[in-house]
Formats: structure tokens, sequence, C-alpha cells
């Protein structure tokens, strides 16, 4: 995708999207960014970091994104240079709330008047504050998929809950992998003093920072929630089966005695008592079944089965 640039007043942001080769030659052309910095554009899955220089601020931050076919939570990497006059954001991969937030600007003038406001530093602010709007809402989705797995817990669906919370503790901490690191970016920002960055925009940063630990505090109290389903599950799961195999055993115990009578008076044997009156047997089968009924009763009303 071409490069894309907007100037407005002494502000330039440029905004580069799955960058190549040629994208990387200019930007090594028309700013003196270091050799390593270029570099890590290059190269895949960079943890989020920070690296201060005299004219600008090199800038890695991971934002999560969810794959529709499998819903599960992955990342793609933004790259920010941040200078004197200059905003640049190279997207490793698409970011479709950064993209749909850069046209959303350029369609507004006034908008774009209060967005870029004659200072880089406040750009910055407006792009990472979108930014982690959306990243809050996306920990909503995941509260919604937590609550739906917990009636599912309830409802005991069994077969389906154990898939569904396996992959909601995958979310929960990838989710989590990925927003950790950027605490201590973010709350470098806060306290640098650069003349690309001054001491006024630190209430503004602040205010990312918040974002920031509001949404680790989400996810922490949303690994919390997944770790006792599982454990619930786990708790549910596990009296089932020892009810089941509480009621095998009663059944099995119950049919002993005619497992007996059958076995010895299934004998061909004509020294057997009463083996030649037909009624004893009916006799016997209706004194096992009212015994059996009976402590059948019995443990119910103990609440045994």
């Amino acid at each position: 995708m071409p490069i894309q640039t907007t100037k407005h007043k002494n502000v330039t942001w440029v905004n580069i999207e799955e960058p190549n080769d040629e994208d990387i030659n200019y930007l090594a052309k028309n700013f003196h960014f270091h050799l390593l910095d270029l570099e890590d554009l290059g190269h895949e899955a960079q943890r989020s970091k920070l690296d201060i220089y005299p004219d600008y601020a090199f800038i890695i931050l991971r934002f999560p994104v969810t794959y529709k076919d499998t819903n599960l939570i992955g990342s793609h990497e933004l790259g920010i240079f941040l200078g004197k006059d200059y905003l640049i954001t190279i997207q490793k991969k698409k970011i479709t709330s950064l993209q749909d937030y850069y046209k959303k600007v350029l369609a507004d003038p006034k908008l774009m008047e209060e967005v870029f406001g004659g200072r880089p530093a406040l750009l910055l602010y407006n792009v990472l504050d979108e930014m982690y709007h959306a990243t809050l809402s996306l920990t909503d989705w995941l509260l919604a998929e937590i609550n739906q797995v917990e009636k599912e817990v309830y409802d005991e669906e069994t077969k389906t809950v154990v898939k569904t919370l396996a992959l909601l503790r995958r979310n929960v901490l990838t989710f989590k992998s990925i927003m950790e690191p950027q605490r201590l970016v973010i709350r470098t920002l806060v306290n640098l003093q650069k003349d690309y960055l001054s001491k006024e925009f630190e209430s503004y940063f602040d205010d990312i920072a918040d974002y920031v630990e509001r949404i680790n505090n989400l996810l922490e109290n949303s690994k919390e929630l997944v770790d006792g389903l599982h454990a619930t599950n786990e708790s549910l799961t596990s009296y089932r089966l020892n009810r089941v195999m509480r009621i095998l055993t009663i059944f099995s115990v119950s049919l002993l005695p005619l497992t007996l009578l059958t076995g010895i008076w299934g004998m061909n044997l004509q020294s057997l008592p009463l083996i030649h009156d037909e009624t004893f047997i009916w006799y016997i089968f209706g004194g096992l079944a009212i015994v059996i009924i009976s402590i059948f009763i019995w443990m119910k009303k103990k609440n045994i089965i």
C-alpha cells in the first residue's frame, strides 16, 4: 500500500501499512533514524519497547486483534517514530482501528485541527487514545464470553464448556502478554522530557497510562474468573461422575442376591430344595424386589442418591 502522508500546520503524519523494502528505504533516506530501529521494522513479533534519542523516540507497541474464523486473540505490531515535527506510524499488518481513525481525521477538517494541534506529541496522544479505546472494547467482548461460559458451566453443558474454557484461558493469557509490557513503555512516556515530548504533555500520557492500567486490571480479573470457572467445572464434573458411579454401584450391589440365586438354582441338580415348586421362585423375586425398593427409598430420603 502507498505511503500515506498528511501535513497540517507544522506537523506531518506518515502512515505506512505493511511496509516493504521500498518503504524502509524511504524512511532511511528522508529521516536520520538509527539503523537498528529500521531493522526492527523488518523483524517479526517485537516486544513492546521504547528507544529514546535526542531528536526522536522509537516506540513499538502490540495491539490485540481477534481472528474471526477461530475467535482467538492475536496481536498486530505498531511501530512509531515521534520527532519534533512528525509522527510516523508503521503497521506490520493492517490495524483496522488505526486505518479507520486515519481516514476519519482526513475527512473532517475540524477533527484534524483538534487531533494535530500543532504538536506531534498531541497527535501521538490522540492516536494512542483511539487505539486503547478499541482495545478496551475488546476486553468487553472477552468479559461477555466469560459470562456466557459461566452460564454453560452451571447449566452442566460439559461437552462444550471444557473446550470453550480452554479457549478463553488462552485468550486471556495472550491478551495479558500483549498488554503487560506496555505499562513500562507508557510510564516512560509520561516522564520523558525532550523537545519532541515536553512536560506539558505529562497529564495527557498519564491518561493513556491509566487506560493501560485499567485494561491490565480487567485482564487480571478475567484470568481469576476463568480460573475460578475452570475449578468449578472440574468440581461439578467430578461430582457428576461420582454420582453416576455411586448409582451404578448401588445397582450392582442390589442385583448381587439375584445373581447368587440364579447361579445356585441354575445348576443342573435335582437335589436343590424347592426346585420342583414353580411358585417358590416368584416369592423370592418379590421379596428381593421389596427389599431393593425399600433400600432405594431409604437412600433417597438420606440424600445418598
